[in-house]
């Protein structure tokens, strides 16, 4: 599968942005940018100019002149899944075009994004080198290949570099060491690429690169300029494009993504129920107020129901197709406690003062959805050669990689009672293994972990998910479901426990 480089008016907006940022600049050269073995972005643009530039840009694209300053960083704020990364990638073939800048260093926040950086490098190297007639050099910087970094600071070349701020965060970072035997002209790395005035590019800056210590170490890169590229920006400095979530989906440029939780991150998804009152009048049934997880507008409250009576369904109450199993039965009080009971229709019983968490329950009825959703859009997209996939953020991962764990034995009952439900065939237990990947990881302890580095030693499944996304996209590669821990919900724009088909 190829994918194939589009021009879109909104990427060339955000691009020219920037580039015209510099409109007045003199195009740097070997012969005017090239001094000590060291290879530099050089401007000689006043203040001033540059402000004048900011102010026509920003006017063209209808912002507000509230955020403009005199730092030398400047935000670009695009919807996720508009092209955020193609879009700084073309910047930098636009920079070194049009003004011969040639030093670019792109921090990320994690080996997640880097990857996918380095994958959408790969995938449309040869056709932007057919539209620009150069290709950069670009690569991750890794500690033990400091002669890439070599390269970066003297090749006349254009030179990309993809890091995280982790990897130069401390002094004991190789890096920033000193008087090593292999320093550049006795600099340290790190000053020496600080010679070279990099333009830096901030991918999802909040992320992390907003630190009082992630601002200083950016710092000793002396970039030429700071551009940070976000949807959420917490630091706003001289914003010269938006792209509104309003706008990205009006005009159809968002993947469409259907959400449902399966555990929040405190406990709202969770089948919490506490008695709070009883009413009993003479000649009546009795009515109860339960507290619960309500919903209203997207949003969950703990709070209390109206007076219910018998034969009211809780999820139709209150909103959350978490409870959609429990209808009352009946209002009672026991005899020999004295306390008030409320019997459910699936045979839960809740006794007044006790509260009820059915961890199962909630996972049987997401996954139940999941699944379902899953099945209907595969069989209408396999018609047009469209692979659907289906991404589980889950709470815990021993909740799936665990041999009795709750949501791996749930979602081989719930999936095989699904298929045979909507498909009218009964699918093996090899099959429905086939359909799963996960991307964990094992410690050295052989453990499963969510933490994030580790997640790159396990080869397989981290190579296929962020590095072969194509094999993934592949019709005749059978996984189609993906647990993760939600760890890997950066760029998801989420902290919680998800479900997404996509």
């Amino acid at each position: 599968m190829n994918l194939k480089l589009e021009e879109l008016k909104y990427q060339e907006a955000a691009i020219n942005s920037i580039v015209r940022l510099f409109e007045g600049q003199e195009k740097n050269t070997f012969g005017n940018s090239y001094d000590r073995e060291i290879q530099s972005n050089l401007s000689h643009l006043t203040k001033a100019e540059i402000n004048e530039n900011k102010k026509d840009i920003i006017h063209e694209n209808g912002i507000e002149e509230a955020h403009l300053s005199d730092d030398n960083e400047y935000c670009i704020e695009m919807e996720t899944g508009t092209g955020k990364t193609l879009v700084y990638i073309r910047t930098i073939y636009e920079l070194y075009k049009t003004y011969g800048f040639s030093r670019f260093i792109i921090l990320v926040p994690s080996i997640a994004i880097k990857e996918g950086v380095i994958k959408t490098f790969a995938t449309f190297e040869q056709q932007l080198e057919n539209i620009y007639g150069f290709s950069p050099k670009y690569f991750a910087y890794d500690s033990k290949k400091l002669n890439n970094v070599r390269h970066f600071i003297q090749d006349s070349q254009p030179q990309v570099m993809i890091m995280t701020v982790q990897s130069f965060s401390t002094n004991e970072r190789i890096i920033n060491q000193a008087k090593r035997d292999d320093s550049f002209l006795g600099l340290s790395y790190i000053e020496a690429l600080g010679a070279t005035q990099p333009i830096v590019f901030m991918d999802e800056p909040q992320e992390g690169m907003d630190t009082a210590n992630a601002g200083e170490r950016i710092k000793t890169l002396n970039p030429l300029c700071k551009i940070r590229y976000s949807a959420t920006h917490k630091v706003v400095k001289n914003l010269m494009y938006r792209l509104m979530p309003y706008d990205a989906y009006r005009k159809g440029l968002v993947k469409k993504i259907e959400v449902l939780s399966v555990a929040e991150k405190n406990d709202e998804a969770t089948l919490k129920i506490e008695i709070k009152d009883v009413q009993v009048k003479q000649g009546q049934w009795p009515k109860i107020k339960l507290k619960l997880w309500m919903t209203a507008n997207g949003a969950f409250a703990w709070k209390e129901t109206p007076w219910l009576k018998q034969g009211d369904n809780l999820g139709e109450k209150s909103g959350n197709i978490s409870y959609h199993d429990y209808t009352i039965e009946r209002i009672y009080k026991n005899r020999s406690d004295r306390k008030f009971r409320v019997k459910f229709s699936n045979g839960t019983e809740l006794i007044e003062s006790n509260k009820s968490v059915d961890f199962e329950g909630i996972f049987r009825i997401q996954l139940e959805w999941l699944i379902r959703r899953h099945i209907q859009k595969k069989q209408f997209y396999k018609k047009k050669g469209i692979k659907c996939l289906s991404l589980i953020f889950i709470d815990r991962v021993n909740n799936y990689m665990a041999k009795d764990g709750i949501i791996r034995q749930l979602f081989y009952r719930e999936y095989a009672r699904v298929h045979r439900e909507l498909i009218g065939e009964e699918v093996s237990p090899g099959y429905i293994e086939s359909i799963q990947g996960y991307y964990f990881a094992r410690t050295g302890q052989g453990t499963f972990t969510d933490n994030e580095y580790s997640m790159t030693r396990n080869k397989e499944i981290f190579d296929l998910i962020l590095r072969d996304k194509n094999r993934l996209l592949d019709m005749n590669n059978p996984v189609e479901f993906i647990f993760s821990h939600s760890a890997l919900g950066v760029g998801w724009h989420s902290r919680q426990a998800k479900i997404l088909i996509i």
